[in-house]
Parts: C-alpha cells; sequence; structure tokens
C-alpha cells in the first residue's frame, strides 16, 4: 500500500548532481522512483506536486516536453 511520505521519499532519490555542481532532476526519473514505492505518477501529476510542494526547483525545461528538467535553486533546499 503506498504511502504519503514516500513521494518526498521518491522524490529526493531522483536528485542528481549535474556536471557544474547543481541539483537536478528530470520528471520521468521522478516517476520511476515512484513507481518503486507502487505510486503510479502521469507526468502531468508529477509535476504538478513539483511545482506544489517544491518551491525552490525551478522548471528549465528547453523544449515543450512534460519530461521536464527541475533544477534547485541558488541557495534552495528540499522541502
Amino acid at each position: 500500500m503506498p504511502r504519503k511520505y514516500e513521494i518526498r521519499a521518491a522524490f529526493i532519490e531522483a536528485i542528481q548532481l549535474n556536471p557544474k555542481g547543481y541539483r537536478y532532476l528530470r520528471t520521468d526519473s521522478f516517476i520511476e522512483k515512484l513507481r518503486e514505492k507502487n505510486w503510479h505518477f502521469t507526468q502531468a501529476d508529477a509535476n504538478q506536486w513539483i511545482e506544489s510542494y517544491q518551491p525552490d526547483f525551478a522548471d528549465k525545461t528547453t523544449d515543450e516536453s512534460e519530461n521536464r528538467y527541475w533544477i534547485l535553486r541558488n541557495m534552495g533546499r528540499v522541502f
């Protein structure tokens, strides 16, 4: 049975470090980690959750894809 706290845990697991030292994630990597925890989000659901619960992450997607590129803003934190 999925538990609410597992959404945040999956989000944290999906965060990676790019070569410039910024923390980032892609929507699809977040969804993959959610599925491991028995949550099934669509890309739109995952993006909405990030927008709502992670205000320090900015959408830096260069195309119109739903697989967004989220980057942690300067001096930001994960909630």
